[in-house]
C-alpha cells in the first residue's frame, strides 16, 4: 500500500503543530479541547508522511546538499536538462574511466 501524498508544506505544518504541543506538555501545560477523530488520524498521516521524507532526505544528504550549493541557474539547468545532463556524465566517466585504464584517450 502507497501512503497518502501529503505536500511538503502540510508535512511541515504538523511538525511545527507536534512540536507546539510537546513543547506546552514539556512545560507542564495540558492539552486543550478535543480534537475529532478525522484530524487527529489527518495528523497521523501528515507526521508519517514528514518522518518518511525526512528519513529520504537522510538517505541523499550529500548529493541534497551538493545540488542545493550550484547557483540557481545551474539547479534550473539540471532541473531542466537532468536526462540529458546524466547521459552525457556517464558517457564522461565512461570515457575517464577507459583512459585511467590505459584505454584511448579522449
Amino acid at each position: 500500500m502507497t501512503a497518502p501524498k501529503v505536500s511538503l508544506s502540510q508535512q511541515a505544518e504538523a511538525v511545527r503543530f507536534a512540536e507546539t504541543r510537546q513543547r506546552s506538555l514539556a512545560c507542564g501545560g495540558t492539552v486543550r479541547g478535543e480534537r475529532s477523530k478525522s484530524v487527529e488520524e489527518f495528523d497521523i498521516v501528515r507526521l508519517g508522511a514528514a518522518a518518511r521524507t525526512l528519513a529520504l532526505f537522510s538517505q541523499n544528504e550529500d548529493e541534497l546538499r551538493a545540488f542545493l550549493q550550484l547557483p540557481a541557474e545551474a539547479r534550473q539547468a539540471v532541473l531542466q536538462h537532468g536526462p540529458a545532463l546524466a547521459e552525457i556524465c556517464m558517457e564522461l566517466a565512461i570515457c575517464e574511466a577507459t583512459a585511467k585504464a590505459g584505454g584511448p584517450v579522449r
